[in-house]
């Protein structure tokens, strides 16, 4: 005879009500029919950004263009919001080779912090910044102007104020947002019912999540199972209240299964 979870569920029920006395005694909570899809494993559970080394097509910009991008780093750190690749693993890339960088670190990054000395000015210690939030398949994101200021001539050192006020305007363009669902789904591209009035933007990243095994009580109708991941896209258009979205294979190198009613969880 075969024996299956929910025989092995019932006859645990039944032996400890006879064991215990009970006069009354509830149903015990019935497994939902359906096969678990597969988890997959996230390349992050937050938003995941590296910070290269500045661009200086100035040529004046000396060591600050790897300063500014260390302090840059440790203070998005410390807003708690996102999870950073350690600077060691992208110290030695060439920041004007993007491309590669991002070919390289795809499967591992939603989004590169990329900044630009377009002026530097050694008389009043400042220097004109454009920094620019790109997501790893190349979705401009966010950019934005910077003046920062500096100290010292031999050993300098950029203006932490001045940075951390970069790492709270990267912080306030990325919210937490909401949860959502998935509406529909063709291919690889699935609708999303948030918009651009939900605060989604191009670019974005979100988990799909599905429920594995459920357990549903059946005096209350409460599942007992919990979600798992089965997949990631990234946001390509957005419109007021969907926006669509482009499925992404996993680390593993598989196709997620992914279905309308999914759970959307952006980073």
């Amino acid at each position: 005879m075969i024996i299956t979870n929910t025989t092995r569920w019932i006859a645990v029920w039944v032996i400890t009500a006879v064991a215990c006395g009970c006069s009354v005694v509830n149903a015990p909570p019935s497994l939902e029919p359906g096969m678990p899809r597969r988890g997959i494993t996230p390349r992050s559970y937050k938003m995941k950004l590296a910070v290269l080394n500045l661009l200086d097509p100035t040529g004046s910009g000396g060591r600050l263009s790897e300063n500014v991008s260390e302090m840059l780093h440790v203070a998005l750190f410390e807003t708690g919001r996102f999870e950073l690749m350690q600077r060691a693993e992208v110290r030695g890339t060439d920041p004007n080779d993007i491309d590669t960088i991002r070919k390289q670190y795809q499967l591992r990054l939603d989004a590169l912090v990329v900044g630009s000395i377009t002026h530097f000015s050694p008389a009043d210690k400042t220097m004109a910044l454009n920094v620019n939030v790109m997501n790893a398949y190349g979705l401009t994101m966010a950019a934005k102007a910077f003046t920062v200021r500096y100290t010292g001539t031999i050993n300098v050192d950029a203006d932490r104020e001045d940075i951390k006020r970069i790492a709270e305007w990267i912080e306030r363009e990325f919210p937490k947002l909401a949860s959502g669902l998935v509406l529909s789904r063709s291919d690889n591209r699935i609708t999303l019912n948030l918009g651009s009035g939900s605060g989604v933007q191009r670019g974005m990243w979100a988990l799909i999540a599905s429920r594995g095994d459920i357990i549903k009580d059946p005096q209350t109708g409460e599942f007992l199972g919990s979600d798992i991941y089965v997949g990631e896209a990234y946001v390509i258009a957005v419109n007021a209240a969907t926006c669509e979205a482009l499925v992404v294979d996993t680390v593993e190198g598989k196709t997620p299964e992914i279905k309308v009613d999914d759970k959307v969880v952006f980073k």
